[in-house]
């Protein structure tokens, strides 16, 4: 038997995880790791392109670095899911230290910017081509003519970095776009829990999401349409979709002063709800 209210005990748990320089500590820390691990899959994705590019520009019976076992693909997967780990270690270490509802992408940025580094340190020991323009035959000299895939591939080694060079700025870009749409967020809902309006809301529609894999099919979440009156007794109807499922009460954050404002307006699904339990719009 348990004397503490378990909803309270959360929201107590979530609060002193609030600002918790423990987990500042272990989102530096896996965001170095993801700038490891994204450099060994960089460098990885680099040793396998070589592969590729070595077939398209040399002779099949071409046998140089034939003896030497596939170390940079194998590292460069395992990379690839230390990085994939590590970011989202990073990314929920962040939210719950700046207690919000939705983790930061800046761990994505890292991965792109760690990977495309891998990969033009691993160009810089591709193998040059026997002969430049000619795929050389060493054994039967029946070489050929290089086609247009196999000029692509022999400057692979400066258009990819490139091009993962530029995807890293697209990136980047996004996440700076998605970052000031997070904080924005942020600083209307702490606003409106100082001087906004909390009521409970009647939850009228629940409908789960679902989704199906090989192992069947399963719950991942729901999206929840609420209704509420405000201070001028008109009924408002929202719609938030959350990863919780067992949903038996709902509250309501708004502003008094524009309470159709569906950007400015807050649910909860949870008895004494945190701050990251307040769900927006977007």
């Amino acid at each position: 038997m348990n004397t503490v209210d378990p909803a309270k005990a959360r929201h107590a748990r979530i609060e002193r995880q609030r600002g918790d320089r423990r987990l500042l500590a272990g989102a530096i820390l896996a965001s170095a790791v993801t700038l490891v691990c994204g450099f060994f899959a960089g460098h990885g994705f680099g040793d396998l392109l070589e592969q590729f590019r070595t077939m398209a520009i040399d002779s099949v019976f071409d046998d140089r670095g034939d003896g030497e076992p596939p170390y940079g693909p194998m590292w460069g997967t395992f990379g690839l899911l230390g990085c994939l780990a590590a970011g989202s270690l990073a990314g929920a270490a962040v939210r719950r230290y700046r207690g919000r509802s939705s983790a930061p992408p800046f761990p994505a940025v890292l991965a792109f910017a760690a990977g495309t580094l891998g990969v033009w340190y691993s160009s810089r020991d591709w193998l040059p081509p026997l002969a430049v323009g000619t795929a050389v035959d060493p054994v039967f000299h029946d070489d050929e003519k290089w086609g247009f895939w196999a000029w692509l591939m022999y400057y692979a080694d400066r258009w990819a970095p490139a091009f993962l060079l530029i995807l890293t700025a697209l990136v980047l870009w996004y996440t700076g776009q998605v970052s000031r749409r997070h904080a924005e967020t942020a600083r209307t809902r702490e606003q409106l829990l100082r001087t906004g309006r909390r009521t409970s809301a009647e939850i009228v529609e629940l409908k789960l999401r679902l989704a199906g894999d090989e192992g069947g099919t399963r719950v991942v979440g729901a999206n929840v349409t609420v209704v509420f009156t405000d201070g001028a007794g008109v009924r408002h109807w929202v719609t938030r979709s959350t990863k919780d499922t067992a949903i038996a009460t709902a509250e309501v954050l708004f502003d008094p002063a524009s309470p159709g404002d569906d950007k400015k307006i807050f649910v909860a699904f949870r008895r004494h709800p945190a701050l990251i339990d307040w769900l927006s719009a977007n």
